[in-house]
């Protein structure tokens, strides 16, 4: 047995004749503080851990990064509840926070970067850390190889002969590609439908100079079956992708690989040449395309967080940064490689100036004096988490006003990123080498380089 059962946006199952393989278990409810939501809702946990249960074999699951529609904290609770034998792998990381958390949760979890994990006889798997905390995986099941490119970035000869560089190792073919096909972040105000179109048109270009350079047998678009959700998001479908508009991409470009379209529990048998009916093919879409067509925002949340309530999380939140720190943003701050920023709370109709050297000041509400305008919640939420600001620019749940908003905005809780990632006073030695690169890198580029990563 070689087969590859698709579930849902980037889950899917491969299961041999010993083992059961399930990757990134999304199925259920929102993702990005609600910002997101599955186009199928058919599947929900309790289903999907039903059918694990009823699956007499060893079982793995393996999380590509902590994004919430990869890594669902929900999906763990219900399958903890049920206590089945399920062994976790994860890419190792300088924080540790997903391992540790999956342990406390009381299941096993291997951290390995780069070594093929055996899980059987038949089937292994392999996971290559990629910038800001993503990875992609090599999956081989009796000499079958899957590569998972997920989320990551893969659209330049560097990132693709890195990528090569990896696989070769183990295999020197690809048969299967999964890769997203639609943009998944913050995509510009209601009236910049240009940015959205033009953000489209780069992931389908993404997705063909991926399949020249890897050449599969066949690609699977996934990771993107899902909408934004929310009333201050909504706005943000109007571009995007579906995959019709990947199938018209290998018409016209008459890309020679196979490419398949999945819906909730298709199974591929992969001891089979992978060449789906173009009427199944077809069929496949237009239920994706028909559940797109119909999606609707979320009601408005009627909860208001009050000034008291954000005024005490950024206190938190500044703490919890010098702790990590010490004076660090503050003299970030003072070089101008970060600066303040001002937020409009169109809901309390009040204007925050945030700065890590003279902290919160408050001022009457003034659109237009503002760098991002977002709600009240939105905020609290950012600073109320260490994944908050990376979230925000995900979810898009914001207007940027000023001129240069989500880059002031991304810049400002560039020390928030670097603390997720584990950096800071628990690895100062790695921290003080990978900032000290970043200035030298922002005074010869004139930019600086929020990634928290060693690339």
């Amino acid at each position: 047995m070689a087969n590859l059962t698709f579930i849902n946006h980037a889950c899917y199952l491969v299961e041999s004749e010993k083992s059961l393989l399930i990757v990134d278990p999304w199925v259920e409810g929102g993702a990005f503080d609600n910002g997101w939501s599955l186009l199928d809702k058919s599947i929900n946990n309790k289903t999907l851990i039903k059918y694990l249960a009823e699956i007499n074999k060893a079982k793995y699951i393996w999380l590509s990064h902590e994004h919430s529609d990869h890594f669902s904290v929900p999906f763990i609770n219900a399958l903890k509840e049920s206590q089945p034998e399920v062994k976790f792998i994860f890419q190792k990381t300088l924080d540790g926070r997903v391992a540790q958390f999956i342990r406390k949760m009381g299941f096993t979890v291997s951290e390995c970067n780069d070594k093929p994990q055996i899980l059987d006889s038949e089937l292994s798997i392999v996971t290559f850390p990629y910038l800001g905390g993503d990875s992609y995986s090599l999956t081989m099941i009796n000499n079958f190889s899957i590569l998972n490119i997920n989320d990551c970035v893969v659209d330049d000869e560097i990132a693709t002969k890195r990528v090569t560089k990896s696989y070769k190792k183990y295999t020197n073919n690809i048969d299967l590609l999964l890769t997203q096909f639609g943009y998944a972040n913050w995509m510009g105000n209601p009236s910049e439908v240009q940015m959205r179109k033009s953000s489209a048109r780069e992931k389908l270009k993404r997705i063909s100079f991926q399949v020249k350079r890897f050449k599969p047998k066949a690609v699977i678009p996934f990771a993107s079956f899902v909408y934004f959700s929310d009333q201050e998001n909504f706005h943000t479908n109007d571009s995007q992708n579906t995959p019709n508009d990947v199938a018209t991409l290998f018409e016209r470009e008459k890309i020679t690989s196979n490419l398949l379209v999945l819906k909730p529990w298709d199974i591929l048998d992969l001891k089979k040449p992978l060449n789906q009916e173009v009427a199944d093919r077809d069929h496949n879409i237009k239920h994706w395309v028909n559940l797109f067509n119909d999606i609707k925002p979320h009601s408005k949340n009627k909860n208001i967080v009050s000034l008291k309530e954000i005024k005490e999380t950024y206190d938190l939140f500044r703490q919890k940064i010098f702790k990590h720190f010490l004076i660090g943003p503050q003299f970030l701050e003072r070089l101008k490689f970060i600066n303040p920023i001002e937020f409009y709370l169109h809901d309390l109709d009040v204007n925050l100036t945030l700065s890590y050297r003279e902290g919160l000041k408050v001022k009457d509400g003034c659109n237009a004096d503002a760098d991002i305008s977002l709600s009240a919640a939105t905020l609290r939420f950012t600073l109320k988490n260490e994944y908050g600001a990376n979230t925000t620019l995900v979810n898009g749940k914001f207007r940027q006003i000023s001129h240069n908003g989500v880059k002031i905005f991304s810049r400002h809780f560039s020390p928030q990123e670097y603390m997720k990632m584990g950096y800071g006073l628990n690895n100062p030695v790695t921290t003080f080498r990978i900032i000290v690169g970043k200035l030298f890198h922002s005074f010869s580029k004139k930019s600086w380089d929020v990634n928290p990563t060693q690339d």
